[in-house]
């Protein structure tokens, strides 16, 4: 193993600092497929008890969080395309060290890829 990283100057450090917080915070797209599944299921549970609680208080609802329409678990392949995935390759390549959270977001990544193909075909199919 080389020599880890360290920052140039207190910019540097005080940004790897917050893409390692937002990389924490996600850290369920990079667990095992079954934890990070239920982790999904739960953030969408509680977006979708905000989002009624903005109904029942007469204002409009936010986006995903309305029960009615597609929740969290329908956009996961758009969030990993424009949020996760730059993110784990930002943070693997600066920080060699974290390949293997990259690697396991890939993997529920192609998960859910998986999933919006096999809708996409059921719907097509029911189509016809």
């Amino acid at each position: 193993p080389g020599e880890m990283p360290r920052p140039l100057d207190e910019t540097e450090r005080t940004l790897s600092l917050q893409i390692f917080l937002k990389a924490a915070d996600l850290g369920h797209l990079g667990e095992e497929l079954g934890v990070h599944q239920r982790w999904v299921r739960s953030l969408e549970e509680e977006f979708f008890l905000q989002g009624d609680r903005e109904q029942q208080l007469g204002f409009p609802i936010s986006p995903l969080f309305d029960r009615s329409k597609q929740g969290v678990s329908k956009s996961q392949v758009g969030f990993y395309d424009f949020i996760a995935l730059p993110l784990a390759h930002s943070l693997a390549s600066a920080f060699p060290g974290a390949k293997p959270l990259l690697v396991c977001f890939v993997d529920n990544y192609e998960h859910w890829r998986a999933a919006e193909r096999a809708a996409v075909a059921a719907a097509a199919a029911a189509a016809q």
